[in-house]
């Protein structure tokens, strides 16, 4: 689970402080930070690695050990007790962001170690969409596309994938605790994630993704260290990690899918309730009720639909909305010829933004961004579309990953829309230029908050016009049909998780609200039932940052500068909304002084 989001109200005192207290006190929240990402990359390596931290690489996650929150507990409160003593007053204003930050994440991450959330929560570790069982195949699918450089970089891989097995194990034992307590993932689920276990159960080892890795050995690792390598690899992934996939295959199929519930929604389980109401103010970093999200989004869609209509005007065409929605998705034009065409497309609309990018933005990624396809493992219960960062050295580029499973159902005129999302000026350009601002703390540049990232991602949506795209209608109302697709998510995740809604009703309110087809909306009612809370950060960052720019307009007035406003928004990396909120009104009063 992550641990995000807690709303508590901030202020940058104006003072006097003396250099020297400045800083003593930077020296102290730095160390602090040191020192807590310490204890808490040793207990959770894969955390730590998404950070860029590999000094535990051989390691994974004993998340399911007995002592797991009982340490994490006790590094929380003692980090919190000590960030209490540093007095904020005298930071810097850089320095005192990361002190609201860090300060945010300490108070939420306690909110999820509270008693009766994450041990319940991590009942239902495995789903198909994020479950360790499928992105710890997908983390050894990159490492193979880039060599190690030494021998022993390969014994820590080596050494990963066993510990992997040993988290199997774990986690089989820990979902038979959630059978006797009936506290187990839903039939759909389990389905989907058997089906994934049986791939690399069944499959051949030799040309499994766990292997790939050989193919890169550089020639400076000595030939008979390569001899030993490639034998300890195979020893590895047939003599031990197969099975273990195995093992949970079978597990799967024959305890845990039989004692699987047909209800979908946390509020059907014990605690289930709780567990919601911790993610929904995690994910949206907002004091927003369930009930009051359920509502916007329905007043949402009720706006978006009105300029729907408008736009289906301008086509010429004169049925209904769904009627339109219907020719959309059945009209040949609409449809992509080939995988090719679609990966031709997504590179023709980015070469549009990068003509247009220093209209809206003053800082451009330095990472290049490339597209790919879904490898088909993955592809079935994957998005449309989903962004991986560049690697922080510059081997990697930034990588969208485009979903060609099932490609007749994957509409042409969305492409505009979904770029921009997923790339430029979306999640590239907002992630790279905080990874590459130096400036920066680390845990800052990596910073991973839902309700910004997302809600930054689907306010780019917004700037379509002024990046030379939605000129086509057909575009524009792909674009709006994203928008009511993310205040659908409002509506749906709470009917799922609070309000006790069907499958079939999800699936339908989707197909009939944002347009999509019965295999997108099928994938998208799996991934709020595998990951609750997270659908609904998207309308609520997007919101945010919308106030903010028109209180910046509204403000400044003639002063105002959208590029100047877009690299405040970005330059200090992704934080949780109380805070980019209390951040911008400080910007705005400063550029009135200018």
């Amino acid at each position: 689970m992550r641990h995000i989001g807690f709303l508590f109200a901030i202020g940058f005192a104006a003072c006097s402080v003396t250099g020297s207290a400045y800083a003593d006190a930077a020296a102290e929240l730095s160390g602090l930070l040191r020192e807590y990402r310490q204890a808490e990359s040793k207990l959770r390596p894969a955390t730590a690695m998404q950070r860029g931290d590999t000094r535990y690489i051989d390691q994974y996650d004993e998340k399911l050990a007995a002592t797991y929150f009982d340490a994490r507990r006790r590094i929380n409160e003692e980090t919190r007790t000590k960030l209490a003593a540093i007095d904020p007053a005298g930071l810097k204003p850089q320095d005192t962001l990361s002190y609201e930050i860090f300060r945010w994440s300490l108070e939420d991450e306690g909110r999820e170690l509270a008693p009766g959330v994450s041990e319940t929560a991590d009942l239902l570790e495995l789903n198909q969409f994020n479950g360790p069982q499928i992105t710890f195949p997908r983390e050894m699918q990159w490492r193979s596309e880039y060599p190690l450089g030494r021998a022993r970089d390969y014994d820590q891989n080596i050494t990963r994938m066993l510990n992997f097995t040993r988290w199997i194990d774990q986690s089989i034992a820990t979902m038979r605790q959630g059978i006797r307590r009936g506290i187990v993932q839903p039939r759909v689920i389990v389905q989907r994630v058997l089906a994934q276990a049986e791939i690399f159960a069944n499959g051949d080892p030799d040309a499994s993704v766990f292997m790939g890795q050989l193919k890169n050995v550089p020639a400076s690792v000595p030939d008979k260290e390569k001899t030993r390598i490639n034998d300890a690899y195979r020893e590895a992934v047939a003599g031990q990690l197969v099975p273990a996939y195995k093992r949970l295959a079978e597990f799967l199929k024959t305890e845990y899918l039989p004692k699987a519930r047909d209800s979908i929604g946390l509020s059907a389980l014990p605690g289930g309730n709780e567990i919601y109401l911790y993610l929904v103010k995690s994910e949206t970093t907002s004091d927003l009720s369930p009930d009051a999200i359920h509502t916007l989004g329905l007043s949402e869609l009720a706006r978006i639909e009105s300029e729907m209509e408008a736009v289906k005007k301008q086509t010429g065409f004169s049925g209904s909305l769904q009627n339109f929605r219907e020719f959309l998705r059945n009209d040949p034009r609409f449809k992509f010829k080939d995988q090719a065409a679609m990966l031709a497309e997504f590179n023709r609309v980015k070469s549009v933004v990068d003509q247009h990018l220093g209209d809206v933005f003053l800082t451009k990624p330095k990472a290049p961004l490339s597209f790919r396809l879904y490898d088909p493992y993955v592809a079935s219960d994957r998005p449309a579309a989903e962004y991986s960062p560049a690697s922080g050295d510059g081997r990697r580029a930034g990588v969208v990953y485009l979903n060609a499973s099932d490609l007749p159902t994957r509409p042409t005129y969305t492409s505009e829309v979904l770029e921009i999302h997923e790339g430029i000026p979306g999640h590239h350009l907002q992630i790279a230029v905080a990874r590459e601002n130096r400036d920066l703390p680390q845990f800052r540049r990596v910073g991973s908050e839902t309700a910004f990232t997302e809600g930054w991602a689907l306010y780019a949506e917004t700037l379509g016009s002024e990046l030379g795209l939605y000129t086509d209608p057909y575009q524009k109302f792909g674009a709006l049909s994203f928008d009511a697709w993310r205040a659908s998510r409002l509506v749906v995740d709470t009917g799922i998780h609070w309000f006790g809604w069907s499958y079939d009703r999800a699936i339908e309110f989707l197909i009939t609200h944002a347009g999509l087809s019965r295999g997108e909306a099928t994938e998208e009612v799996n991934r709020y039932i595998a990951i609750p809370g997270q659908a609904l950060a998207y309308k609520i960052g997007e919101r945010e940052i919308l106030s903010l720019r028109e209180r910046a307009k509204a403000g400044l007035g003639a002063k105002f500068d959208l590029k100047r406003f877009h690299e405040a928004i970005l330059k200090d990396g992704a934080m949780p909304l109380p805070v980019l909120d209390v951040k911008i009104s400080r910007w705005i009063e400063q550029q009135k002084g200018d």
